[in-house]
């Protein structure tokens, strides 16, 4: 994907990668092992490593990638815009 370029940059660079589990040690919807790649060009910063709180829903990443890649939306499932934790991640 890094090599495959066009007027945009690498593909890498134009597409997010959401790698990972949604089962934790404790099979709950908590504590998620998550890599979250690529989109340098959508906003992405790299080389972070990031612990949420359990008050802040999965919901609010998948919000913020489906904007990071020009979707018009303000909510995704149980979202609740709290989009401050997501700062470490996101430039905008």
């Amino acid at each position: 994907m890094k090599n495959t370029t066009d007027q945009f940059g690498s593909l890498l660079d134009n597409t997010q990668i959401l790698y990972g589990s949604a089962c934790s040690n404790t099979h709950n919807a908590r504590n998620c092992p998550l890599i979250l790649a690529g989109g340098k060009n959508m906003g992405l910063k790299h080389g972070r490593y990031h612990k949420f709180t359990e008050d802040i829903p999965m919901s609010n990443l998948f919000l913020k990638m489906l904007q990071a890649g020009g979707v018009p939306t303000s909510q995704f499932g149980d979202s609740n815009e709290h989009l401050a934790g997501f700062n470490p991640l996101f430039t905008g």
